[in-house]
């Protein structure tokens, strides 16, 4: 029997249930006791089963909304249901009274001096724009019945000093679509609509516990495979994300059980702040070991809302093109499933080490597109309508379709560990560079000239196809070392300017919003602001842009060329 199949075969379905009961039962986004209890359940449970377990502990910037009440009190009085967020701005016991502002173009500065009423989720990038354009408030109206919880900083992690200008400076609150449309059909009576909103929202610094295992590889123990999920949550988080703490604790007591038989290691954590810091916890870890990560991390496989009932659609989700072929293949052999759709990383789901070039990949099962509990708008919880809200609670998990989540999930990472040569495949990347800018050339037009990322990324699909054949040619243990140091390398080198834009050891803000869609929009994604610059054209901001552009530019072209020289003098021109 391989290790593999010794691996996936001891996964059991009713003790990740046992686990999922324990989870589902304690709240874990209070900024209380929630959390510390979660974190010493995870690490007694692994105690006892013989596995080394650190509790990490350091202070991190969160935000816990307390309370929100709102009021109508012309053209007549109501009181709506709603709730406020993280890193909103109280409002303190007196409550603030504004008019009312339908947006719908997106202009908030229309609402300046006023509340704004913006349809869909509360997201970081609107609340930041609503701050800055001097709105009073912004209401939020979901899509559904749901309120669902949110974070509405788009600062990555604990602030830097030179950040905390973004931080929201207003209040804010969501209702659901039924009061959302009530307030429009005020506002339609064209009297004007004066609302009270009362908000209490704790922020500021607390002390976070972040477990950690590690399993030492034993041929190569500095090489490691990364894997994470966050613990915090919104109420009680089954499925986001109680289902993928339960499958990493699983996930840990095989791996050590088995850990004679793995070649490299493995790192396994439990994110605290995903929810209410931002992704604080990864991003500690990412800053903290960022030496450990740089020249050791294989790969960081994210785990978040897995084993949730009816969700039977895989998808490679938060997937870096040089590991595409390789999650999905880890999709097909356990799920069955072949060709699953794949997105590439956005700035969500603790995507806390792709400025490192760190590739990264998830197995995410999702609702099918015609679920009746799917609404396409959520971002986790298979993207079911629960997410993010009171209703995620234990009945909304499935022991049998977690256990499958686990066993794909401990079958990639043992895959990992194990392969002679590391199934990341550059070549991938240095097309998806070629054919992407060639895109954006073709938006731009005459206004800026990419013609130089094209050519370079050409030389350097040309260098990565020459290391794709050598793979096949490392005959023994010191050249396939050889290669795979190369193959981890040119992450670093390239892989970090296609999806950062503020440089490796920076933290690029949440600029967009967390709900993922099948799309390579993350891809380049300062090189994409040139697609602007046609429309600019004649403004005073197209001079500023353009110059953006083309630092941007340089950047790309000097990695490619950087990982070029490094396959030449590693291979030999």
């Amino acid at each position: 029997m391989t290790v593999v199949e010794a691996a996936t075969q001891a996964v059991s379905a009713d003790t990740l249930q046992k686990h999922l009961e324990w989870l589902s039962s304690v709240r874990r986004d209070t900024g209380d006791v929630g959390e510390t209890k979660a974190a010493e359940y995870i690490a007694a449970e692994l105690k006892a089963a013989g596995v080394p377990v650190t509790l990490h502990p350091f202070d991190a910037f969160l935000s816990y909304p307390i309370r929100a009440t709102l009021d109508v009190q012309a053209p007549e009085p109501m009181q709506l249901r709603c709730l406020t967020h993280s890193f909103a701005k109280p409002t303190g016991p007196h409550g603030l009274v504004g008019d009312l502002v339908h947006v719908t173009d997106g202009d908030v500065s229309q609402a300046a001096g006023r509340v704004a009423l913006i349809d869909g989720l509360a997201t970081p990038v609107t609340v930041l724009r609503a701050s800055r354009a001097g709105c009073a408030a912004v209401v939020f109206a979901n899509q559904d019945f749901m309120l669902h919880n949110m974070i509405v900083t788009t600062i990555w992690g604990t602030p830097g000093l030179d950040q905390l200008e973004r931080l929201p400076q207003i209040p804010v609150v969501t209702v659901n679509k039924q009061d959302g449309e009530r307030l429009k059909a005020l506002l339609a009576r064209g009297q004007g609509v004066r609302l009270r909103l009362e908000t209490e929202v704790k922020t500021g610094w607390f002390r976070s516990l972040l477990p950690e295992v590690r399993i030492p590889g034993s041929e190569e123990p500095e090489k490691f495979v990364l894997c994470g999920g966050h613990y915090c949550s919104w109420e009680y988080g089954t499925t986001d994300n109680a289902t993928g703490n339960a499958c990493l604790i699983e996930m840990s007591k095989i791996l050590w059980e088995n850990r004679a038989q793995l070649r490299r290691g493995v790192r396994i954590c439990w994110w605290p702040g995903h929810s209410h810091g931002r992704y604080s916890g990864s991003t500690w870890y990412a800053d903290t070991f960022f030496t450990d990560l740089a020249e050791g991390c294989i790969a960081y496989h994210n785990i978040d809302s897995p084993g949730v009932k009816g969700a039977t659609k895989y998808i490679a989700r938060h997937t870096t093109a040089e590991v595409e072929r390789f999650c999905r293949s880890a999709i097909e052999r356990l799920s069955g499933q072949a060709n699953a759709p794949v997105h590439r990383p956005a700035r969500s789901a603790d995507q806390s080490f792709l400025a490192n070039g760190v590739p990264s990949f998830s197995t995410y099962p999702f609702l099918p597109d015609d679920h009746p509990d799917r609404r396409p708008w959520t971002g986790g919880s298979a993207n079911a309508w629960w997410w993010h809200s009171e209703f995620d609670t234990l009945d909304k998990g499935d022991k049998d379709i977690l256990a499958l989540d686990t066993r794909i999930s401990l079958a990639a990472v043992v895959e990992l560990c194990n392969a002679p040569v590391l199934p990341i495949d550059h070549t991938a990347t240095a097309r998806e560079i070629i054919d992407t800018v060639g895109k954006f050339q073709e938006q731009v037009g005459s206004h800026v000239d990419l013609a130089a990322v094209i050519e370079n990324g050409k030389r350097y699909l040309g260098a990565v196809e020459r290391l794709e054949a050598a793979k096949s040619s490392a005959g023994d243990a010191r050249a396939a070392r050889r290669i795979n140091d190369l193959l981890m390398r040119l992450s670093r080198v390239v892989s970090s300017v296609i999806y950062c834009q503020g440089g490796r050891f920076a933290h690029d803000p949440a600029e967009w919003s967390p709900i993922m869609r099948a799309s390579t929009s993350a891809v380049l994604s300062g090189l994409a602001k040139a697609t602007a610059l046609p429309a600019l054209h004649g403004k005073p901001e197209y001079g500023f842009l353009r110059a953006q552009v083309v630092r941007e530019r340089n950047r790309v072209v000097t990695a490619l060329r950087d990982g070029t020289r490094l396959v030449d003098a590693t291979l030999g021109a």
